[in-house]
This record gives structure tokens, C-alpha cells and sequence, in this order.
């Protein structure tokens, strides 16, 4: 029998459940709490971590060896009826249940004749005959999906895991929670996945689940724990891969194993691999850049967009000159010099303001309550217009840029309009 040949989506997964590239994090014990949440019970797990940071993966990994579980994705949730059809689907319990129901009918005869016919009784009141005549019906019912779905998962002891439970309405949110307390009080087991800052939404939502809530943190990526993810992966695809190499390609993946995946497959492809070879293979350092780029079109675009435009102005915005001879208007310009810096997870106010004057005309060159005034109003538009974490703050205490969502970076360094660093800066 002929081994099938190990391809290359089996090795690197970005967007699926990864088992060759799976880097459990030991030391940090992430599994193990996960475990011991499960075993100890009676309670509503919460996991959170920062966008794409394996929450996902840790969680449906640990399940898969617990037992039988039901997963949903809360950005497909907008109503608590869509949340308990997805349950029944995936429990197979269907729209409708046929019950049978059995019983007896009398019929009265006078003479007292007896009759002898079978699955009948009779019964004999004065001159008159009662038969008693076995009768069963069936009776055809809806089926209630909440109902339902929570005996099932509680009688056959499946977990429920909600993905991205923050992006589900609050005042669906709310009523999950109020039906979820009292299948966890007969033992149902259920995690819940949440970015950090939303961490405390089911108590916010529910206030009595205070003492029925645990929450489990997931920390950064360290260098060390990423670099496994390619150096396992390119092993078993037999691909030639230098220290170097890895860790070029881990750098550039802001610290998201997510985004580390998807460079190993994209540079795969852009070199001609696609699966495992009996001869070793080797990368094509040309195509690194381009597979950046490649990458970054699919990544941070709408919420970059959002942040570029600014809130809505009721005069048109002043044009600001490079001294390329190019013209941007404030917001766009502040973003290009961000994105020049680094661009990085957190950049100064000093360093805008220096990029800035690098790149402006001096006529053109914004005060410094302009500048500041665009960074807040950007935060602003990031907390209220962009659904899930807020991808950049402005912490005015510190006059500083924090940048935290990972994709939001990489599109800024490879996507957008500025000398991106050359193949030879990478490797």
C-alpha cells in the first residue's frame, strides 16, 4: 500500500488546525490549564489571548483528546435562535421528532355477545359488552433547539467551545449566558474565546456567573516557541532551511504563529514546493519578498482604510506635500510615517513628528496639536468602528502608538505606499 505523499497544506495551516507545525508551548502549560478547567467543571471557561494568537488551536486541540465537543463561531452569531440552530446542527438532531403513543378504546355492544379477536379485552357490565381495543398513534413535533441541544450535550458530556465570543451581539450574549448557568450547573463543560479586553463580558452581561467564571490567559509568542513552527515544517517537507532563514521569516511575523504559517506556505509556493520530495528542496530567497507582498494584500486592509480616512469631515481635508512631490492629507500621512518607522508596536510621538518632518515640505508640516488631535481621533474610529480588539491606541500619558494588532502591522510594512526593506534586509 502506497503512503499517500505528505503535502504542503497538511504541513503548514495558516486559518486551520495545524498537527505537524502544533507547537504546544510546554513550558508555559497552556494545555494543562486547559485540562484542568475541564476535569474541575462547573464553571464557564473564558480564554482570551490577542487576536490569531493559537486560542483557537490550543483549545480545539485539547478538546479533541477530552472527547466529543461542538464548536461555533460567534462572528457567524446574531441572534440566540442562529446560536442554538448551529448546536442542533451539529448535534444532528433535526427539525422534528416523531413521539408513538399508545392506549385503549371501549366500544359497548348489547346481549351480551362475546366476540374473540386478538389484542382485544372484554368486558362484560349486566347484558351489555364492553371490548377495550389496543390503540397507537404517531405524533409529530417540533423540536426545541435550546431544549434539546443542552440534554444532549449534557447526557453524552460534549463541551461547547464558542470562537470569538465577543463578536456576538451583547444582548445575545446575554441571554446564552443566562441559558448556559444552569447546564453547567448539571456538568456541561464551556469555553468560551474572547480577545484580552473583553475577557470579562459574560460577567459583565450575567452578574450572578461571577462565581461560575474562570479565565485562562494566553501570553505572546516568545522568537523561540515561533521558529518551531518552520523548522518542523520544512523538516518534513525535506526543505533545506538555515537558522537564519527561520528566524528571518519568524521576525516578520509580528509575533502571530498565524502569520508565520502562512509566510512558510506562501514562500513555499512561490518556490515551486508544494509537497514532500525524497530529495531535499530549497527555498528561493528571490521569492521571501514577494510572498510578503502577497500576503499583506489579504491582511489589515479595511481597518487601515478606516483608520486613513479619518472621521467624517465637514470640509474637505488640507492636502499635505511630500517632498517627493506626492500629496496626502493628515491622517494618511501619519499613517506612512508610522509605517516608515517600523513599522513597530509601539512608536513615539518624537519619531512620528521626526518621520514627518523627513517626509513633508515644511509648509506642510502639521503643529503639534494636529498631529496628536488625528492620533486620538484614529484611536477613537479604532475602538468604535473596527469590530473585535482595537488594532492601535493612543496612550496620551505616554505620547506614544501602540499597535497591537499583528496583520494591521504587516500590511503597513508590505502593503502599503513606502520603500518596503529589500530581500537582502530580510536574510
Amino acid at each position: 500500500m502506497n503512503t499517500p505523499q505528505l503535502r504542503l497544506k497538511d504541513v503548514f495551516t495558516p486559518g486551520g488546525q495545524p498537527s505537524v507545525t502544533y507547537v504546544s508551548r510546554d513550558h508555559l502549560k497552556l494545555e494543562q490549564r486547559v485540562k484542568e478547567a475541564l476535569a474541575r467543571g462547573y464553571a464557564i471557561n473564558v480564554v482570551t489571548g490577542p487576536t490569531k494568537s493559537g486560542k483557537t488551536v490550543l483549545c480545539n486541540h485539547v478538546l479533541s483528546q477530552a472527547g466529543e465537543s461542538v464548536s461555533i463561531e460567534g462572528g457567524q452569531i446574531r441572534t440566540e435562535e442562529e446560536f442554538w440552530a448551529q448546536i442542533a446542527h451539529q448535534l444532528e438532531l433535526g427539525r422534528e421528532r416523531v413521539r408513538t403513543e399508545s392506549g385503549t378504546t371501549t366500544d359497548t355492544a348489547s346481549g351480551g355477545l362475546k366476540i374473540g379477536i386478538p389484542n382485544v379485552a372484554e368486558f362484560n357490565f349486566g347484558g351489555d359488552s364492553a371490548i377495550g381495543r389496543a390503540t397507537e398513534r404517531s405524533v409529530t413535533y417540533d423540536v426545541n433547539h435550546k431544549l434539546a441541544s443542552l440534554k444532549h450535550m449534557v447526557d453524552h458530556d460534549i463541551a461547547l467551545l464558542v470562537d470569538d465570543f465577543h463578536y456576538i451581539p451583547q444582548e445575545v450574549q446575554k441571554t446564552i449566558i443566562q441559558t448556559l448557568k444552569g447546564a453547567v450547573f448539571k456538568g456541561l463543560s464551556v469555553i468560551l474565546l474572547a480577545v484580552p479586553h473583553r475577557a470579562f463580558d459574560p460577567i459583565t452581561v450575567e452578574q450572578e456567573l461571577e462565581g461560575r467564571f474562570k479565565h485562562i490567559e494566553i501570553p505572546p509568542w516568545d522568537m523561540s516557541d515561533l521558529v518551531l513552527i518552520p523548522e518542523r515544517g520544512f523538516d518534513a517537507l525535506n526543505v533545506e532551511a538555515s537558522a537564519r532563514q527561520n528566524d528571518a521569516i519568524c521576525a516578520e511575523g509580528f509575533g502571530n504563529p498565524l502569520l508565520v504559517q502562512e509566510i512558510c506556505s506562501e514562500f513555499c509556493i512561490k518556490s515551486g514546493i508544494f509537497g514532500r520530495a525524497i530529495e531535499g528542496q530549497k527555498l528561493d530567497l528571490s521569492t521571501l519578498e514577494t510572498a510578503l507582498t502577497e500576503i499583506a494584500k489579504s491582511k489589515g486592509f479595511p481597518k487601515y482604510s478606516k483608520l486613513k480616512a479619518g472621521p467624517d469631515a465637514r470640509k474637505k481635508r488640507q492636502a499635505r506635500q511630500f517632498k517627493d512631490g506626492t500629496s496626502q492629507d493628515k491622517y494618511s500621512a501619519i499613517l506612512t510615517a508610522v509605517a516608515k518607522i517600523g513599522p513597530k508596536t509601539r512608536t513615539s510621538y518624537d519619531e512620528i513628528r521626526s518621520t514627518l518632518q523627513s517626509m513633508l515640505t515644511a509648509t506642510s508640516m502639521p503643529a503639534k496639536h494636529e498631529i496628536t488631535s488625528a492620533l486620538i481621533n484614529m484611536s477613537k474610529i479604532a475602538k468604535e468602528k473596527i469590530e473585535g480588539e482595537p488594532p492601535i491606541e493612543w496612550v496620551s500619558s505616554e505620547d506614544s502608538l501602540v499597535i497591537i494588532d499583528p496583520f494591521l502591522l504587516f500590511y503597513m510594512k508590505w502593503a502599503t505606499h513606502h520603500e518596503a526593506p529589500g530581500t537582502q534586509t530580510i536574510l
